[in-house]
Protein backbone atom coordinates (compact mmCIF):
# COMPACT_ATOMS: atom_id res chain seq x y z
CA UNK A 1 0.00 0.00 0.00
CA UNK A 2 1.41 3.35 -1.02
CA UNK A 3 1.60 5.90 1.79
CA UNK A 4 1.16 9.60 1.01
CA UNK A 5 4.25 11.75 1.29
CA UNK A 6 2.98 13.90 4.16
CA UNK A 7 1.55 10.93 6.09
CA UNK A 8 4.77 8.99 5.68
CA UNK A 9 6.83 11.98 6.77
CA UNK A 10 4.72 12.33 9.94
CA UNK A 11 5.23 8.64 10.75
CA UNK A 12 8.98 8.91 10.16
CA UNK A 13 9.19 12.08 12.27
CA UNK A 14 7.32 10.42 15.15
CA UNK A 15 9.59 7.37 15.06
CA UNK A 16 12.72 9.52 14.96
CA UNK A 17 11.49 11.59 17.90
CA UNK A 18 10.71 8.46 19.94
CA UNK A 19 14.09 6.87 19.19
CA UNK A 20 16.09 10.03 19.91
CA UNK A 21 14.10 10.71 23.08
CA UNK A 22 14.75 7.13 24.23
CA UNK A 23 18.46 7.61 23.54
CA UNK A 24 18.49 10.87 25.51
CA UNK A 25 16.62 9.19 28.37
CA UNK A 26 19.16 6.32 28.39
CA UNK A 27 22.08 8.78 28.49
CA UNK A 28 20.50 10.70 31.36
CA UNK A 29 19.93 7.43 33.24
CA UNK A 30 23.62 6.62 32.82
CA UNK A 31 24.49 10.05 34.21
CA UNK A 32 22.27 9.38 37.22
CA UNK A 33 23.79 5.93 37.78
CA UNK A 34 27.28 7.41 37.65
CA UNK A 35 26.30 10.12 40.15
CA UNK A 36 24.83 7.45 42.43
CA UNK A 37 28.02 5.37 42.29
CA UNK A 38 30.09 8.44 43.13
CA UNK A 39 27.69 9.21 45.99
CA UNK A 40 27.93 5.70 47.45
CA UNK A 41 31.71 5.73 47.10
CA UNK A 42 31.83 9.07 48.95
CA UNK A 43 29.72 7.59 51.73
CA UNK A 44 32.17 4.72 52.25
CA UNK A 45 35.18 7.04 52.00
CA UNK A 46 33.76 9.44 54.59
CA UNK A 47 32.85 6.55 56.88
CA UNK A 48 36.40 5.18 56.70
CA UNK A 49 37.81 8.67 57.26
CA UNK A 50 35.57 9.09 60.30
CA UNK A 51 36.61 5.83 61.95
CA UNK A 52 40.24 6.52 61.12
CA UNK A 53 40.01 9.90 62.86
CA UNK A 54 38.88 8.19 66.06
CA UNK A 55 42.49 7.11 66.65
CA UNK A 56 43.14 10.60 67.91
CA UNK A 57 39.79 11.58 69.45
CA UNK A 58 37.48 10.20 72.10
CA UNK A 59 34.17 10.53 70.27
CA UNK A 60 32.73 11.00 66.80
CA UNK A 61 31.76 14.64 67.31
CA UNK A 62 35.33 15.64 68.14
CA UNK A 63 36.64 13.72 65.13
CA UNK A 64 34.12 15.38 62.81
CA UNK A 65 34.80 18.90 64.09
CA UNK A 66 38.56 18.47 63.84
CA UNK A 67 38.52 17.25 60.22
CA UNK A 68 37.61 20.00 57.67
CA UNK A 69 36.30 17.49 55.13
CA UNK A 70 34.12 15.69 57.66
CA UNK A 71 32.92 18.96 59.16
CA UNK A 72 31.84 20.20 55.73
CA UNK A 73 30.13 17.01 54.58
CA UNK A 74 28.57 15.57 57.75
CA UNK A 75 25.61 17.49 59.14
CA UNK A 76 24.54 15.03 61.80
CA UNK A 77 25.66 11.81 63.48
CA UNK A 78 23.69 9.60 65.83
CA UNK A 79 23.59 6.15 67.41
CA UNK A 80 20.11 4.76 68.06
CA UNK A 81 19.34 1.99 70.50
CA UNK A 82 16.64 -0.67 70.43
CA UNK A 83 14.07 1.90 71.54
CA UNK A 84 14.98 3.92 68.40
CA UNK A 85 16.07 6.89 70.49
CA UNK A 86 19.59 8.32 70.25
CA UNK A 87 22.15 7.02 72.75
CA UNK A 88 24.69 9.37 71.17
CA UNK A 89 24.11 12.32 68.89
CA UNK A 90 26.04 15.12 67.27
CA UNK A 91 24.59 17.81 65.02
CA UNK A 92 21.06 17.66 63.64
CA UNK A 93 19.57 14.18 64.01
CA UNK A 94 15.93 13.05 64.41
CA UNK A 95 14.78 12.62 68.04
CA UNK A 96 13.44 9.21 67.07
CA UNK A 97 14.56 6.95 64.24
CA UNK A 98 11.84 6.06 61.73
CA UNK A 99 12.34 2.46 60.61
CA UNK A 100 9.67 2.88 57.92
CA UNK A 101 12.24 4.80 55.89
CA UNK A 102 14.27 1.60 55.56
CA UNK A 103 11.30 -0.24 54.07
CA UNK A 104 11.10 2.26 51.20
CA UNK A 105 14.78 1.94 50.28
CA UNK A 106 16.52 -1.32 49.49
CA UNK A 107 19.61 -2.31 51.42
CA UNK A 108 22.82 -1.93 49.41
CA UNK A 109 24.69 -4.60 51.38
CA UNK A 110 26.47 -5.06 54.73
CA UNK A 111 23.53 -3.48 56.49
CA UNK A 112 23.89 -0.14 54.69
CA UNK A 113 20.92 2.02 53.68
CA UNK A 114 21.09 5.20 51.57
CA UNK A 115 18.02 7.42 51.93
CA UNK A 116 17.99 10.42 49.55
CA UNK A 117 16.97 13.75 51.08
CA UNK A 118 16.11 16.10 48.24
CA UNK A 119 15.03 18.90 50.54
CA UNK A 120 18.29 18.88 52.49
CA UNK A 121 20.46 18.23 49.38
CA UNK A 122 22.04 15.25 51.10
CA UNK A 123 21.50 11.59 51.98
CA UNK A 124 20.80 9.76 55.21
CA UNK A 125 23.41 7.02 55.50
CA UNK A 126 22.21 4.31 57.92
CA UNK A 127 24.14 1.24 59.11
CA UNK A 128 23.05 -1.62 61.28
CA UNK A 129 25.67 -1.82 64.02
CA UNK A 130 25.14 -5.57 64.35
CA UNK A 131 27.26 -6.00 61.24
CA UNK A 132 30.34 -4.63 63.05
CA UNK A 133 32.78 -6.77 65.09
CA UNK A 134 32.13 -6.98 68.86
CA UNK A 135 33.41 -4.21 71.08
CA UNK A 136 35.75 -6.37 73.17
CA UNK A 137 37.72 -9.22 71.55
CA UNK A 138 38.30 -11.04 74.86
CA UNK A 139 35.85 -13.28 76.67
CA UNK A 140 35.03 -11.83 80.07
CA UNK A 141 36.47 -13.50 83.19
CA UNK A 142 39.53 -15.07 81.55
CA UNK A 143 42.07 -13.17 83.71
CA UNK A 144 42.62 -12.51 87.45
CA UNK A 145 39.94 -10.55 89.19
CA UNK A 146 37.49 -11.22 86.37
CA UNK A 147 39.43 -9.08 83.88
CA UNK A 148 40.26 -10.28 80.41
CA UNK A 149 43.78 -11.54 80.05
CA UNK A 150 45.54 -10.39 76.91
CA UNK A 151 46.46 -13.25 74.56
CA UNK A 152 49.95 -13.83 73.23
CA UNK A 153 51.24 -11.30 70.71
CA UNK A 154 51.10 -12.45 67.08
CA UNK A 155 54.39 -13.81 65.72
CA UNK A 156 55.77 -13.20 62.24
CA UNK A 157 53.82 -11.52 59.42
CA UNK A 158 51.08 -10.43 61.81
CA UNK A 159 49.62 -13.92 62.46
CA UNK A 160 48.22 -14.71 65.93
CA UNK A 161 49.76 -17.52 67.94
CA UNK A 162 46.31 -18.41 69.31
CA UNK A 163 43.92 -18.35 66.33
CA UNK A 164 40.30 -17.64 67.09
CA UNK A 165 40.90 -15.44 70.13
CA UNK A 166 41.64 -12.16 68.33
CA UNK A 167 40.22 -10.57 65.15
CA UNK A 168 42.52 -9.79 62.27
CA UNK A 169 44.56 -6.60 62.64
CA UNK A 170 42.80 -3.49 61.32
CA UNK A 171 39.27 -4.56 62.28
CA UNK A 172 39.27 -2.52 65.51
CA UNK A 173 39.83 1.19 65.89
CA UNK A 174 41.70 2.80 68.74
CA UNK A 175 40.94 6.21 70.29
CA UNK A 176 44.06 7.95 71.56
CA UNK A 177 42.68 9.07 74.90
CA UNK A 178 41.71 6.36 77.42
CA UNK A 179 38.00 5.74 77.93
CA UNK A 180 36.17 4.64 81.02
CA UNK A 181 36.18 0.88 80.47
CA UNK A 182 39.48 -0.82 79.68
CA UNK A 183 39.93 -3.23 76.79
CA UNK A 184 42.59 -4.41 74.42
CA UNK A 185 43.54 -3.79 70.83
CA UNK A 186 46.50 -4.31 68.52
CA UNK A 187 49.07 -1.79 67.26
CA UNK A 188 51.97 -2.37 64.86
CA UNK A 189 55.39 -1.16 65.97
CA UNK A 190 58.91 -1.44 64.75
CA UNK A 191 60.99 -0.11 61.90
CA UNK A 192 61.64 -1.33 58.41
CA UNK A 193 61.64 -5.09 58.01
CA UNK A 194 59.89 -5.62 61.37
CA UNK A 195 56.34 -6.86 61.78
CA UNK A 196 56.02 -7.14 65.52
CA UNK A 197 52.65 -6.59 67.19
CA UNK A 198 52.36 -5.26 70.70
CA UNK A 199 49.32 -5.13 72.91
CA UNK A 200 48.17 -1.81 74.15
CA UNK A 201 45.46 -1.19 76.66
CA UNK A 202 42.71 1.33 75.79
CA UNK A 203 39.14 2.10 76.87
CA UNK A 204 36.22 0.47 75.11
CA UNK A 205 33.33 2.26 76.80
CA UNK A 206 32.46 4.43 73.80
CA UNK A 207 32.66 1.46 71.43
CA UNK A 208 30.46 -0.58 73.73
CA UNK A 209 27.93 2.23 73.49
CA UNK A 210 28.14 2.22 69.67
CA UNK A 211 28.00 -1.53 69.19
CA UNK A 212 25.27 -1.82 71.79
CA UNK A 213 23.05 0.39 69.59
CA UNK A 214 20.88 -0.72 66.70
CA UNK A 215 21.50 1.91 64.00
CA UNK A 216 24.33 4.23 63.09
CA UNK A 217 22.88 7.35 61.45
CA UNK A 218 24.94 9.84 59.40
CA UNK A 219 23.50 12.85 57.54
CA UNK A 220 25.91 13.48 54.64
CA UNK A 221 25.70 16.48 52.30
CA UNK A 222 25.87 15.60 48.58
CA UNK A 223 25.39 18.84 46.60
CA UNK A 224 27.11 17.49 43.48
CA UNK A 225 24.83 14.45 43.41
CA UNK A 226 21.68 16.55 43.69
CA UNK A 227 22.94 18.95 41.02
CA UNK A 228 23.15 16.01 38.62
CA UNK A 229 19.68 14.77 39.63
CA UNK A 230 18.15 18.23 39.14
CA UNK A 231 20.02 18.75 35.87
CA UNK A 232 18.81 15.45 34.40
CA UNK A 233 15.25 16.03 35.62
CA UNK A 234 15.15 19.37 33.81
CA UNK A 235 17.15 18.26 30.80
CA UNK A 236 14.97 15.29 29.81
CA UNK A 237 11.76 17.22 28.98
CA UNK A 238 13.84 20.06 27.56
CA UNK A 239 15.81 17.68 25.34
CA UNK A 240 12.57 16.02 24.21
CA UNK A 241 11.18 19.41 23.17
CA UNK A 242 14.42 20.34 21.39
CA UNK A 243 14.51 16.97 19.61
CA UNK A 244 10.86 17.37 18.59
CA UNK A 245 11.50 20.87 17.23
CA UNK A 246 14.57 19.63 15.34
CA UNK A 247 12.69 16.65 13.88
CA UNK A 248 9.80 18.86 12.77
CA UNK A 249 12.22 21.36 11.26
CA UNK A 250 13.99 18.59 9.29
CA UNK A 251 10.62 17.18 8.22
CA UNK A 252 9.50 20.57 6.94
CA UNK A 253 12.78 20.96 5.06
CA UNK A 254 12.30 17.53 3.52
CA UNK A 255 8.68 18.24 2.52
CA UNK A 256 9.64 21.61 1.08
CA UNK A 257 12.52 20.07 -0.83
CA UNK A 258 10.26 17.39 -2.26
CA UNK A 259 7.66 19.98 -3.23
CA UNK A 260 10.32 22.12 -4.91
CA UNK A 261 11.60 19.11 -6.82
CA UNK A 262 8.07 18.16 -7.88
CA UNK A 263 7.42 21.75 -8.88
CA UNK A 264 10.60 21.87 -10.93
CA UNK A 265 9.62 18.64 -12.67
CA UNK A 266 6.14 20.04 -13.28
CA UNK A 267 7.58 23.25 -14.66
CA UNK A 268 9.84 21.26 -16.96
CA UNK A 269 6.81 19.37 -18.21
CA UNK A 270 4.90 22.64 -18.59
CA UNK A 271 7.75 24.12 -20.62
CA UNK A 272 7.69 21.14 -22.95
CA UNK A 273 3.88 21.18 -23.06
CA UNK A 274 3.83 24.94 -23.57
CA UNK A 275 6.28 24.79 -26.43
CA UNK A 276 4.32 22.02 -28.09
CA UNK A 277 0.98 23.75 -27.43
CA UNK A 278 2.24 27.07 -28.76
CA UNK A 279 3.49 25.43 -31.93
CA UNK A 280 0.28 23.44 -32.30
CA UNK A 281 -1.94 26.47 -31.72
CA UNK A 282 -0.01 28.45 -34.30
CA UNK A 283 -0.27 25.63 -36.82
CA UNK A 284 -4.01 25.21 -36.19
CA UNK A 285 -4.78 28.91 -36.30
CA UNK A 286 -3.68 29.38 -39.92
CA UNK A 287 -5.87 26.56 -41.36
CA UNK A 288 -8.81 27.81 -39.31
CA UNK A 289 -8.47 31.25 -40.82
CA UNK A 290 -8.41 29.72 -44.28
CA UNK A 291 -11.51 27.63 -43.53
CA UNK A 292 -13.33 30.64 -42.15
CA UNK A 293 -12.39 32.67 -45.21
CA UNK A 294 -13.61 29.96 -47.58
CA UNK A 295 -16.93 29.57 -45.75
CA UNK A 296 -17.42 33.32 -46.02
CA UNK A 297 -16.80 33.17 -49.76
CA UNK A 298 -19.23 30.26 -50.17
CA UNK A 299 -21.92 32.12 -48.23
CA UNK A 300 -21.55 35.10 -50.60
CA UNK A 301 -21.51 32.95 -53.76
CA UNK A 302 -24.33 30.63 -52.70
CA UNK A 303 -26.36 32.55 -50.17
CA UNK A 304 -29.39 30.29 -50.62
CA UNK A 305 -27.66 26.88 -50.61
CA UNK A 306 -25.89 25.09 -47.74
CA UNK A 307 -26.43 27.83 -45.22
CA UNK A 308 -27.08 25.42 -42.33
CA UNK A 309 -24.02 23.33 -43.10
CA UNK A 310 -21.83 26.40 -43.38
CA UNK A 311 -23.10 27.63 -40.02
CA UNK A 312 -22.06 24.33 -38.41
CA UNK A 313 -18.62 24.65 -39.98
CA UNK A 314 -18.28 28.21 -38.66
CA UNK A 315 -19.31 27.14 -35.13
CA UNK A 316 -16.71 24.39 -35.08
CA UNK A 317 -14.09 26.78 -36.41
CA UNK A 318 -14.96 29.26 -33.67
CA UNK A 319 -14.74 26.51 -31.04
CA UNK A 320 -11.30 25.43 -32.25
CA UNK A 321 -10.16 29.06 -32.39
CA UNK A 322 -11.35 29.57 -28.82
CA UNK A 323 -9.46 26.48 -27.75
CA UNK A 324 -6.24 27.78 -29.29
CA UNK A 325 -6.70 31.11 -27.50
CA UNK A 326 -7.22 29.34 -24.18
CA UNK A 327 -4.13 27.24 -24.69
CA UNK A 328 -2.21 30.44 -25.29
CA UNK A 329 -3.66 31.82 -22.05
CA UNK A 330 -2.62 28.65 -20.22
CA UNK A 331 1.01 28.79 -21.25
CA UNK A 332 1.66 32.52 -21.09
CA UNK A 333 2.91 34.48 -18.07
CA UNK A 334 0.18 34.47 -15.44
CA UNK A 335 1.07 37.81 -13.85
CA UNK A 336 1.30 39.94 -17.00
CA UNK A 337 1.55 43.73 -16.49
CA UNK A 338 -0.66 44.59 -13.51
CA UNK A 339 -2.12 48.07 -13.19
CA UNK A 340 -5.09 49.80 -11.62
CA UNK A 341 -8.29 48.85 -13.43
CA UNK A 342 -12.01 49.48 -12.82
CA UNK A 343 -13.59 46.06 -12.35
CA UNK A 344 -17.12 47.41 -12.94
CA UNK A 345 -16.19 48.63 -16.44
CA UNK A 346 -14.55 45.30 -17.32
CA UNK A 347 -17.59 43.37 -16.05
CA UNK A 348 -20.02 45.59 -18.01
CA UNK A 349 -17.97 45.30 -21.20
CA UNK A 350 -17.82 41.47 -21.10
CA UNK A 351 -21.44 40.94 -20.01
CA UNK A 352 -22.65 43.26 -22.80
CA UNK A 353 -20.78 41.14 -25.33
CA UNK A 354 -21.74 37.70 -23.95
CA UNK A 355 -25.14 38.30 -22.35
CA UNK A 356 -26.45 41.23 -24.35
CA UNK A 357 -26.65 43.46 -21.28
CA UNK A 358 -25.01 44.47 -18.01
CA UNK A 359 -25.44 41.65 -15.46
CA UNK A 360 -24.07 43.68 -12.52
CA UNK A 361 -26.59 44.43 -9.78
CA UNK A 362 -28.23 47.82 -10.00
CA UNK A 363 -26.62 49.03 -6.77
CA UNK A 364 -23.13 47.74 -7.58
CA UNK A 365 -20.36 50.30 -6.89
CA UNK A 366 -18.81 51.73 -10.02
CA UNK A 367 -15.49 53.03 -8.66
CA UNK A 368 -13.82 49.90 -7.30
CA UNK A 369 -10.27 49.65 -8.64
CA UNK A 370 -8.20 46.46 -8.54
CA UNK A 371 -4.51 45.89 -9.29
CA UNK A 372 -4.22 43.32 -12.08
CA UNK A 373 -3.34 42.90 -15.72
CA UNK A 374 -6.44 44.02 -17.72
CA UNK A 375 -6.22 41.19 -20.27
CA UNK A 376 -5.93 38.59 -17.50
CA UNK A 377 -8.95 40.03 -15.68
CA UNK A 378 -10.98 40.02 -18.92
CA UNK A 379 -10.02 36.38 -19.50
CA UNK A 380 -11.08 35.42 -15.95
CA UNK A 381 -14.46 37.18 -16.04
CA UNK A 382 -15.16 35.85 -19.53
CA UNK A 383 -14.51 32.28 -18.35
CA UNK A 384 -16.75 32.68 -15.31
CA UNK A 385 -19.62 34.22 -17.29
CA UNK A 386 -19.35 31.58 -20.04
CA UNK A 387 -19.49 28.84 -17.37
CA UNK A 388 -22.58 30.48 -15.88
CA UNK A 389 -24.26 30.61 -19.31
CA UNK A 390 -23.38 26.94 -19.97
CA UNK A 391 -24.47 25.73 -16.51
CA UNK A 392 -27.91 24.64 -17.68
CA UNK A 393 -29.86 27.48 -16.11
CA UNK A 394 -31.75 30.32 -17.74
CA UNK A 395 -29.75 33.14 -19.26
CA UNK A 396 -31.77 35.68 -17.30
CA UNK A 397 -30.66 34.12 -14.02
CA UNK A 398 -27.01 34.97 -14.65
CA UNK A 399 -26.06 37.96 -12.50
CA UNK A 400 -23.04 39.52 -10.79
CA UNK A 401 -22.25 41.53 -7.66
CA UNK A 402 -19.30 43.71 -6.63
CA UNK A 403 -18.25 44.20 -3.00
CA UNK A 404 -15.36 45.07 -0.74
CA UNK A 405 -14.05 43.29 2.37
CA UNK A 406 -10.76 43.51 4.32
CA UNK A 407 -8.97 45.54 1.65
CA UNK A 408 -10.06 43.27 -1.22
CA UNK A 409 -12.52 43.89 -4.04
CA UNK A 410 -14.73 40.90 -4.78
CA UNK A 411 -16.67 40.08 -7.96
CA UNK A 412 -19.21 37.24 -7.78
CA UNK A 413 -20.97 35.67 -10.78
CA UNK A 414 -24.22 33.80 -10.03
CA UNK A 415 -26.20 31.24 -12.00
CA UNK A 416 -29.12 28.86 -11.42
CA UNK A 417 -27.72 25.83 -13.21
CA UNK A 418 -27.11 22.25 -12.07
CA UNK A 419 -24.35 23.16 -9.63
CA UNK A 420 -21.19 21.19 -8.92
CA UNK A 421 -21.14 17.70 -7.41
CA UNK A 422 -19.51 17.57 -3.99
CA UNK A 423 -17.10 14.89 -5.20
CA UNK A 424 -15.89 17.26 -7.95
CA UNK A 425 -15.37 20.33 -5.75
CA UNK A 426 -11.70 19.54 -5.10
CA UNK A 427 -10.98 18.87 -8.79
CA UNK A 428 -12.69 21.72 -10.58
CA UNK A 429 -9.46 23.75 -10.70
CA UNK A 430 -7.34 20.85 -11.99
CA UNK A 431 -6.14 21.28 -15.58
CA UNK A 432 -8.17 19.39 -18.21
CA UNK A 433 -10.84 18.31 -15.71
CA UNK A 434 -14.39 18.81 -17.00
CA UNK A 435 -17.84 17.19 -16.92
CA UNK A 436 -19.06 19.01 -20.04
CA UNK A 437 -19.01 17.21 -23.38
CA UNK A 438 -17.76 20.33 -25.18
CA UNK A 439 -15.47 21.69 -22.45
CA UNK A 440 -11.68 21.80 -22.50
CA UNK A 441 -11.16 21.64 -18.73
CA UNK A 442 -8.56 24.42 -18.59
CA UNK A 443 -10.77 27.48 -18.14
CA UNK A 444 -11.01 27.42 -14.32
CA UNK A 445 -7.37 26.44 -14.02
CA UNK A 446 -6.42 29.52 -16.07
CA UNK A 447 -8.65 31.66 -13.83
CA UNK A 448 -6.99 30.28 -10.71
CA UNK A 449 -3.48 30.90 -12.09
CA UNK A 450 -4.25 34.48 -13.12
CA UNK A 451 -6.04 35.39 -9.87
CA UNK A 452 -3.38 33.88 -7.58
CA UNK A 453 -0.60 35.54 -9.62
CA UNK A 454 -2.31 38.86 -8.87
CA UNK A 455 -2.39 38.07 -5.13
CA UNK A 456 -6.09 37.18 -5.03
CA UNK A 457 -8.22 34.14 -4.35
CA UNK A 458 -10.99 32.34 -6.26
CA UNK A 459 -13.71 30.09 -4.87
CA UNK A 460 -16.80 28.21 -6.04
CA UNK A 461 -19.85 27.47 -3.89
CA UNK A 462 -23.14 25.77 -4.60
CA UNK A 463 -26.11 28.07 -4.00
CA UNK A 464 -29.14 27.15 -1.99
CA UNK A 465 -31.90 26.41 -4.45
CA UNK A 466 -29.49 25.40 -7.22
CA UNK A 467 -26.69 27.02 -9.13
CA UNK A 468 -23.16 28.19 -8.34
CA UNK A 469 -21.60 31.37 -6.95
CA UNK A 470 -18.11 31.94 -8.43
CA UNK A 471 -16.18 34.62 -6.49
CA UNK A 472 -12.84 36.29 -7.13
CA UNK A 473 -11.24 38.59 -4.55
CA UNK A 474 -8.43 40.87 -5.70
CA UNK A 475 -6.20 43.38 -3.87
CA UNK A 476 -7.59 46.87 -3.88
CA UNK A 477 -5.58 49.26 -5.98
CA UNK A 478 -3.50 51.36 -3.60
CA UNK A 479 -4.76 49.30 -0.62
Amino acid sequence: MKVALRTGSWIAAALCWLLLSALAFFILLLMRDRAQLIRDNDNERLLNMLFTSLRSYEDFGSAIEANPVLGERIAGFGIYGDDLRPTYQWGAVPPRFDEKLLEKHGRSGNGRYTIPDKRGKGVKFVLRTGNFPPASPFPPGTGQGGRAKPPPAPQGHGRMTAPGQLPQPGQLTRPAAPLREPGYNWRREGGAGQNRMTIFRQGFGFFNTMFGGKYLYIDIAHPAYWRVITFTAVLFPLSSIIILALVLYIRNLYIRNREYRDRIESQKNLVVLGTAASTLAHEIKNPLLSIRLQTGILQKIYPENGGEELDIINEEVDRLAGLTFRINDYIRDAKGKPQGINCFEILREISQRLCGGNIAASGAPRDKMVFMDPDRLRSVLENLIRNALESGGAKEDVSAAIGENAGRISVTVYDRGKGIAEADMEQVFDPFFTRKSTGTGIGLNICKRFIEAAGGIISLENREGGGVAATIALPKCGG
